[in-house]
């Protein structure tokens, strides 16, 4: 390439790059509200790299204030990344989310807590569960049609009840999750000495495919409200354990 030529098309990079940094926050607002029907902002500050949203508003729910900044190094790597950070008080998280040119997904360093309800919510489900969800995750991978493909991290559900005939409190579980080679993912669940004794695996297959494995027990043998809810698996074993074990496949 003649040198005319090779600095011709750096001096065009650095003016698109610089049209970029320029750009407002709205084309990214814009953009999501093209593809999320429903989908509303109050106030949007700052560019399309470096941005603020405020008073965001989805399926019913409203997020206080969500902020990104671009990640240009991932670019390197392929991937096109950006940070973000969700300032809410019942939405609390933070991590790093990023799309392959094959649309696969990425995140990173993910960070966050909030309602199984306001999570319910988002995902556009009712759900008889309550409690608080809290996830640390190093690395989860999505391929383009949002299917788990490998995870590293853990996932806490803490004071799970749910309302059957009565509300029943179930206590804390922690999900580990490990990727599996070549693909997919495994979680081992774990209670932690609440009113319902849970342990058991899960296998997120790389097409969408999961199978769960376990056995539940209640705790305290004077807790009927709950032993007559679990009984709606079928009879314990001698051991006075219900055994887990169910698969299907993720919706979509």
């Amino acid at each position: 390439m003649k040198p005319f030529l090779r600095y011709s098309l750096l001096g065009l990079l650095a003016f698109l790059a610089f049209l970029l940094l320029l750009a407002p926050a709205t084309l990214v607002t814009d953009r999501v509200a093209e593809h999320l029907p429903g989908f509303s902002v109050q106030n949007v500050s700052g560019s399309v790299t470096d941005g603020i949203a405020q008073g965001l508003h989805w399926r019913g729910n409203r997020i206080e204030q969500l902020s990104w900044d671009w990640q240009p190094l991932a670019l390197l790597s392929g991937w096109l990344e950006v940070g973000l950070r969700s300032n809410d008080p019942d939405m609390q998280a933070v991590g790093k989310v990023a799309i392959a040119f094959d649309r696969s997904l990425r995140l990173r360093d993910a960070n966050g807590r909030m309602s199984l309800n306001r999570l319910a919510a988002l995902a556009g489900h009712k759900s008889p569960a309550q409690g608080i969800l809290e996830f640390s995750l190093r690395d989860l991978h999505l391929d383009a049609n949002v299917r788990p493909q490998s995870a590293y991290g853990a996932v806490h559900v803490l004071n799970l009840r749910v309302e059957l005939r009565q509300p029943l409190n179930l206590g804390d579980f922690t999900l580990q999750l490990t990727p599996v080679e070549p693909a997919g993912i495994q979680g081992v669940i774990e209670d932690h000495d609440g009113p319902l004794a849970l342990q058991g695996t899960v296998k997120l297959f790389p097409d969408g495919r999961y199978q769960v494995d376990g056995q539940a027990a209640v705790r305290d043998p004077a807790n009927q409200a709950l032993r007559q809810a679990l009984s709606l698996l079928g009879p314990p074993d001698a051991n006075g354990r219900w055994p887990l074990n169910f698969s299907g496949v993720l919706a979509r």
